[in-house]
């Protein structure tokens, strides 16, 4: 990999010599490495990506919205002195394109993308890694609830959907059924029980996608609000920029805020197989509310409010039968280590989606008393 690496690295301009090559291995659908590279005598790194044009079948089109929105972002960082985040630094190619393609031997092309290191910061994988998990909760959603306030006067209609009908729960959920029904590999009766419980939860969870477009505005949105997409400040621990703008396109906040939470105050990783350990915190899941909603209680409409808590459900059920889907259809999709790990994580994500729905009305209702108590303070939406 490190010869085509060189070669790739060539092709951005970056002459120096190659001295360290990292493959980092927390996404699902890019591979993405971290390059050493020394410079005319110093050190800089960088990062590249080969795209997964299974997943990106218009690789273009992701770099054309990421260029927009990353230009947009760093023309925040000199107007808006609120604004207190960085942004991705893309590296374009000798010849000025977003995109490296590189032929192999076999004629298989494959494209590659390269940024800037953003030095300075750390990420985390799990709220469990940090020593005051409540008050980063809090700055991760205050880290997205910037990231959308900065965006909101953007011309969403620019950009392009990277994945088509990505958060559009109805769609998702016929192809659940139609995979169900030619079940390819005998998979799918053994989730009769959770299927036929799914079956009830698809009025609720397809009210934001039906909504959208009219009393749910289209915004700029992120689409993968993993706490892994923030970069944190080394020392201070504040939300330094939001990485992965992948699936950045025409959505509803909602989609980012019910995915940053269930995935953020979730008490275990998505591939946990122990049922005691799968549930939603809840004093996490206020913290990261109170971050998020202490930047956008301005913007934010009355139905966005309405169905922030139905969000986390919609999101959990959606991440539920996408694994589910992908299982039945023979693990097409996601990055598999062993033959069942997408059956785990469907039945992971069904236990959380189940405690997130005994949980609604508590999430709800903190949202109104917050807002209340903003007005209550003068800061009057």
């Amino acid at each position: 990999m490190d010869k085509i690496l060189r070669k790739v690295i060539n092709k951005f301009g970056i002459k120096g010599n190659l001295i360290t090559v990292e493959e980092n291995n927390q996404g699902n659908i890019n591979t993405t490495f971290v390059l050493t590279i020394e410079e005319e005598g110093q050190t800089k790194k960088y990062i590249v990506q080969k795209i997964n044009v299974n997943v990106f079948k218009k690789p273009d089109d992701v770099m054309n919205n990421m260029e927009l929105v990353t230009n947009h972002l760093k023309q925040k960082m000199k107007t808006d002195f609120s604004f207190t985040q960085t942004t991705l630094d893309i590296v374009k190619t000798v010849n000025g394109k977003l995109l490296a393609q590189y032929m192999d031997k076999g004629k298989e092309k494959s494209y590659y993308r390269m940024y800037h290191h953003i030095d300075g910061c750390i990420s985390y994988d799990t709220l469990k890694d940090c020593r005051k998990p409540y008050i980063m909760a809090y700055n991760t959603g205050k880290s997205f609830g910037m990231f959308h306030r900065a965006l909101n006067d953007f011309p969403v209609k620019s950009l392009v959907d990277t994945i088509p009908n990505f958060h559009n729960t109805p769609i998702r959920f016929k192809a659940l059924i139609e995979s169900i029904e030619n079940d390819v590999l005998g998979r799918a009766k053994k989730f009769a029980k959770e299927i036929h419980h799914l079956n009830t939860m698809i009025e609720d969870c397809s009210i934001i996608w039906e909504n959208l477009g009219s009393s749910i505005l289209y915004r700029v949105t992120h689409n993968d609000t993993k706490l892994n997409n923030v970069m944190f400040d080394e020392k201070t621990n504040e939300g330094r920029a939001i990485i992965d703008l992948d699936t950045t396109m025409p959505g509803s906040y909602l989609f980012d805020v019910g995915d940053g939470i269930k995935s953020t105050c979730a008490n275990s990783f998505e591939d946990e197989t122990d049922p005691e350990k799968i549930f939603l915190n809840l004093e996490l899941t206020k913290a990261y509310l109170s971050g998020y909603l202490s930047e956008m209680f301005e913007i934010l409409t009355t139905d966005e409010i309405k169905y922030i808590a139905l969000s986390i459900k919609t999101l959990t059920f959606e991440l539920a039968i996408r694994f589910l889907t992908d299982y039945i259809n023979g693990d097409k999709y996601f990055k598999i280590k062993y033959p069942t790990h997408n059956a785990d994580r469907f039945l992971n994500q069904y236990k959380l989606l189940c405690d997130i729905d005994s949980k609604l009305q508590d999430i709800q209702d903190f949202v109104f008393e917050y807002l209340k108590n903003m007005e209550l303070k003068g800061k009057v939406r």
